[in-house]
C-alpha cells in the first residue's frame, strides 16, 4: 500500500502532486511510462467499476489512460481547467504520443476557461498569436500544472485539443448533460467509460462512479466501446439531430456560453407545445440523413416528404454545415406548393420556373439562399455555380425518381454527385421498366435510407382508412387483336440491328390495358346507382381523348365534372382544391405532390403494373382532412377477368391482379389508438 492509500498499480509507479483546486492535501499523480514508449492500453487492469471512495480515478484510469492513447473522446455535463490540472501527466502523455483529445461539453463554463479556448482558436488562424503562445512539448506538464489557462490555449492553438459546446435542440430542451468518454490507443483497442462525474476538481471530491469497457475483453465489450465511439462521432460531426454542437468561436459568436456564476432565470420558462407522436417519423428520417448525408426518404404521400425536407434544410443552415442548397422538383403546381412552404423563411429563396427567371440572381449571391427549380434547368444552372458551394451545399430531388428520366441521365452524369449532401424525396422512388435510370438515381444521389410505407401512416392515422370498390371487365376482341399486334411486331423489329428493348412491349401492352373501353359500362352502372360516390373526386385517365369518353357517362347522369389536362385547365384545379368544383377529369400530371385534403374518390381508369403511379394516385385521397375528421376513402378500380394466360408478356396481362391483392390487404388496416 502507499502512502497515500492506494493500492500500486501493476508497472505504473503512483506519486503525489498537490492538490490545486483549493482544496488542499494531496492528489495522486502517475508516472505512467508516458510517452512513445508506453504500453497500450491492454497493459492496464481491466476494473469493471471504479468510484471515488474506493478506488482513485484519475490515477487508476484517466492518467495512465491518456498516456497510452492516441486519441481521447468525451462527452461531458460540465468541464473546467482545474480537471486538467489533476490530469498533467496524462495528458503529457497524449501529447508525446502525437495524440489530440476532443471534449463536448456544456455551454456552461467558466469566464477564464473561456478565454482561454477562443484565444487557443483565434492562433490556429493567427501565426503572430500563435508564436506568443508556443511551448516546448516537454513544458506541456509543468505548464498544466502552473499556467494551465495559457497551456490550454497553446493546446488549441497546436491542434493537441479541439473543444466544442452542445446544446440541446428539437426534441430536447434541457441541458447536454451526459458523461461518457473513449480512449485509443496506436493499436485500435478502446477503452470506454459511462458514469456520473464530469470534468472538474469538485467530482473527484464527490461520490461519483463510472462503469468501464475495454474492447479486447470479449464481443459484448468491444460492442459497447463501438457504441460509445459512434455516438461520439455522431455528436461532433453534429449528426445528432436532437443535439447541435458548435466549435468555440461559433459557440461565442452565437452567444451561446453561459457563465457558470450567471443568475438563474427570473421566472419560469413557457411551457412548449406537446409534440404530436404520430409525426415522430420526420425526426426519425432527419436523423438517419444526417448520418448518411446522402440518399432517398421513402415516405407515403401525406406523410409530410417536404416538411421532412426542409427540416432537414434548416438544420443544416443552423449547423453551418451547408452554404446553399437547390431543390428541383417538376411540374408548376408542386414547385408553386413547395414555394408556399419555403415562403417568409429567414433565408432568400429564387425561383427558376415557368415564367420565374431568377436563376441568375441566386448565381450572383447564392451564399446562405435557396434556388428553387424545375429539374429542366438543373443542367444548365449546376455547372455555373461555385465548386466550393457545390462541395458545402445541400441538393433535393422531389419526386426523385423523375431524376432517372433519360433527359436527366444525359444532360446531368457527375453533377449531382459532388454535392455534400444529397437528398432524395420519393414515396415510391423505383422506375418502371428503366433499370438505367434507377442506376443513375442511386449513382448521383443515393439508396433509400428511410421508409415510411402506407401501412404504417394509416396505422398511425396519419392517413386515413379507404374502402376497395372493384369493377370487372374483360377485354374486348379488338383489344386483344390489338395485344398480338404489339407482340408481333416487336418480334419483327427485334431480328433487327437496332432492337428495342423488351420494355418496350410491356409498355405498349400497357398502355392498351389502360385506354380498354370495356372499362366504361361498368363505370356507366356504378355512376348511375351511387352517383354520391363522385362528391370530391378524382377521376384519373391515360389521355384526353380517353377521358372524352368518360365525360359522356358523366353528362348523362348530370354530374359536374371539369378537366385538368394542360396549362389552359390549371385554373380548374386550384378551383378543385378550393372545392368550388366536385369532380375532375385528370391525367398523370396531378399525381405527385399537389395536397388536396378534401379528395375523398379516386377512379383508376389508367394504373400501372409497378405501383409508383398507383401509390401516388392513392395518395390524393388518404390525406387527413381537418374539415372532416371522420372521413374515409374510397377506391374505385377495374379488374380484368377473362382468360389472361394467351397474352400475359411480362405480366403485364395479370397486372390488375396483383395491383387488386394489394388494395385488398392495404384497405384491411386500420387505425391503431
Amino acid at each position: 500500500m502507499d502512502v497515500c492509500g492506494c493500492q500500486p498499480l501493476s508497472g505504473v509507479a503512483v506519486f503525489l502532486i498537490p492538490a490545486r483546486d483549493g482544496a488542499g492535501g494531496w492528489m495522486a499523480g502517475v508516472d505512467s511510462g508516458s510517452g512513445k514508449d508506453a504500453a497500450g492500453l491492454r497493459s492496464l487492469p481491466t476494473d469493471p467499476k471504479l468510484d471515488t471512495s474506493t478506488d482513485q480515478l484519475m490515477a487508476r484510469l484517466y492518467v495512465p489512460a491518456l498516456a497510452r492513447s492516441v486519441s481521447y473522446d468525451r462527452g461531458v455535463g460540465f468541464f473546467t481547467s482545474a480537471w486538467m490540472r489533476l490530469a498533467a501527466s496524462g495528458l503529457h502523455g497524449l501529447a508525446e504520443n502525437g495524440g489530440v483529445a476532443r471534449i463536448i461539453a456544456s455551454p456552461m463554463l467558466e469566464p477564464g476557461d473561456v478565454a482561454a479556448l477562443a484565444e487557443g482558436s483565434d492562433a490556429l488562424r493567427d501565426e503572430t498569436l500563435r508564436a506568443t503562445l508556443q511551448r516546448s512539448l516537454d513544458e506541456l506538464e509543468a505548464a498544466l500544472e502552473t499556467d494551465t489557462l495559457s497551456a490550454i490555449s497553446w493546446m488549441v492553438a497546436d491542434g493537441l485539443l479541439e473543444f466544442k459546446v452542445a446544446s440541446p435542440a428539437n426534441g430536447l430542451d434541457g441541458d447536454f448533460h451526459d458523461k461518457f468518454g473513449i480512449f485509443t490507443d496506436r493499436a485500435g483497442d478502446g477503452i470506454a467509460f459511462h458514469g456520473s462525474p464530469n470534468d472538474s476538481a469538485k467530482a473527484f471530491r464527490n461520490y461519483e462512479s463510472v462503469s468501464v469497457f475495454y474492447s479486447w475483453i470479449d464481443e459484448r465489450e468491444g460492442q459497447r466501446v463501438a457504441a460509445e465511439r459512434r455516438r461520439f462521432e455522431l455528436l461532433w460531426e453534429n449528426a445528432d439531430p436532437n443535439v447541435r454542437t458548435f466549435a468555440m468561436p461559433e459557440a461565442i459568436r452565437r452567444n451561446l456560453i453561459q457563465f457558470r456564476d450567471r443568475a438563474p432565470r427570473p421566472y419560469s420558462p413557457p411551457e412548449r407545445p406537446r409534440e404530436d407522436p404520430r409525426w415522430r417519423h420526420q425526426k426519425q428520417a432527419l436523423a438517419r440523413f444526417l448520418e448518411e448525408r446522402r440518399g432517398v426518404l421513402e415516405m407515403a404521400t401525406g406523410t409530410g416528404k417536404t416538411r421532412t425536407a426542409i427540416s432537414i434544410m434548416d438544420e443544416l443552415f443552423e449547423r453551418d454545415a451547408v452554404r446553399t442548397s437547390v431543390i428541383a422538383a417538376a411540374g408548376t403546381d408542386l414547385l408553386d406548393q413547395w414555394y408556399g412552404t419555403l415562403g417568409g423563411g429567414s433565408r432568400p429563396v429564387y425561383r427558376a420556373y415557368e415564367r420565374h427567371h431568377e436563376a441568375q440572381a441566386y448565381l450572383n449571391d447564392p451564399e446562405d439562399a435557396v434556388l428553387l427549380t424545375s429539374r429542366l434547368n438543373l443542367a444548365s444552372v449546376l455547372p455555373r455555380l461555385a465548386p466550393r458551394l457545390v462541395r458545402d451545399g445541400l441538393i433535393v430531388c422531389d419526386e426523385v425518381h423523375g431524376m432517372g428520366a433519360p433527359s436527366m441521365v444525359e444532360n446531368l452524369p457527375g453533377r449531382i454527385e459532388p454535392f455534400g449532401w444529397r437528398l432524395g424525396l420519393s414515396a415510391t422512388p423505383e422506375r418502371e421498366y428503366d433499370q438505367e435510370g434507377n442506376d443513375f438515381v442511386e449513382r448521383e444521389i443515393g439508396p433509400v435510407i428511410f421508409e415510411f410505407g402506407l401501412e404504417k401512416a394509416i396505422r398511425r392515422g396519419i392517413l386515413c382508412e379507404f374502402d376497395y370498390l372493384e369493377l370487372e371487365y374483360e377485354f374486348s376482341p379488338d383489344d386483344k387483336a390489338a395485344v398480338r399486334q404489339a407482340i408481333k411486331r416487336y418480334h419483327a423489329r427485334a431480328r433487327m440491328a437496332d432492337a428495342p428493348p423488351i420494355e418496350s412491349l410491356y409498355q405498349e401492352i400497357a398502355r392498351i390495358r389502360k385506354l380498354s373501353k370495356e372499362k366504361l359500362p361498368p363505370f356507366a352502372d356504378l355512376v348511375a346507382e351511387r352517383p354520391e360516390i363522385l362528391h370530391r373526386s378524382l377521376i384519373f385517365v391515360e389521355t384526353a381523348e380517353y377521358g372524352l369518353l368518360v365525360q359522356d357517362i358523366l353528362m348523362s347522369t348530370g354530374i359536374d365534372f371539369h378537366t385538368y389536362y394542360a396549362d389552359d385547365d390549371r385554373a380548374n384545379l386550384g378551383r378543385f382544391a378550393r372545392g368550388e368544383l366536385d369532380c375532375l377529369i385528370t391525367c398523370h400530371r396531378i399525381s405527385e405532390g399537389i395536397d388536396i385534403r378534401s379528395v375523398g374518390t379516386i377512379v383508376l381508369f389508367a394504373s400501372a403494373k409497378a405501383q409508383l403511379e398507383t401509390v401516388q394516385r392513392l395518395g390524393r385521397c388518404l390525406r387527413v382532412d381537418p374539415a372532416d375528421p371522420g372521413k374515409r376513402a374510397l377506391v374505385v378500380d377495374f379488374i380484368r377477368t377473362d382468360d389472361v394466360a394467351h397474352d400475359d408478356v411480362g405480366g403485364e396481362a395479370s397486372a390488375d391482379i396483383g395491383r387488386r391483392d394489394w388494395f385488398r390487404a392495404l384497405s384491411a388496416v386500420r387505425r391503431e389508438e
